[in-house]
């Protein structure tokens, strides 16, 4: 299969750029992608078809390549990203018609905060109801306190949270079918 990760993160020690590429590990027998949303430019509606910028184009190419999406995402501000939302604005269009339509789409939220971004991913399934897209309901896939969870490499060290994104992953591969 073919995943399409997508960070609502993109600082230099961006715990779910961290958490992505642990996921990633996770599938060595599948294909992988993680594109920079930080290249898209602001939606427009203006800006339709052939005129979408080539960034746009790529970006809607990786999505339709993709059988499934895996989002990591810190909540910002009770809420998504702005790079992320961004990205999810281009990818919905046309409306009813998009790469999204049908999509399997799961989540994965972090923060520092004993709730784990799950305001952030309460958003994310409003957001991605209204696409369309194959919602994974599952067990909330949220790791609260994540500055404890990795080293100073970045590398993602607690067994728990670990065993519980493997879990998830093996219950997302099976949702997809």
């Amino acid at each position: 299969m073919n995943f399409l990760l997508l960070s609502g993160s993109f600082h230099r020690a961006s715990f779910s750029q961290a958490l992505l590429h642990f996921v990633a590990e996770q599938l060595p027998e599948h294909q992988t992608a993680t594109p920079d949303l930080r290249e898209l430019p602001f939606y427009c509606q203006d800006i339709e078809g052939d005129q979408r910028p080539a960034q746009v184009l790529k970006f809607l190419e990786q999505v339709s390549w993709a059988d499934a999406l895996i989002i990591c995402t810190p909540e910002y501000n009770h809420s998504i990203p702005a790079v992320l939302k961004n990205a999810i604005d281009w990818a919905s269009r046309p409306a009813f018609k998009s790469p999204l339509k049908d999509k399997p789409v799961t989540f994965i939220t972090q923060a520092n905060s004993p709730v784990g971004g799950a305001r952030a991913q309460a958003h994310l399934k409003l957001v991605f109801d209204s696409t369309l897209s194959r919602i994974h309901m599952c067990h909330e896939m949220m790791i609260a306190a994540v500055e404890q969870k990795f080293d100073q490499h970045l590398s993602l060290t607690d067994e728990h949270s670990q065993v519980r994104i493997r879990r998830h992953l093996h219950d997302f591969i099976e949702f997809i079918g």
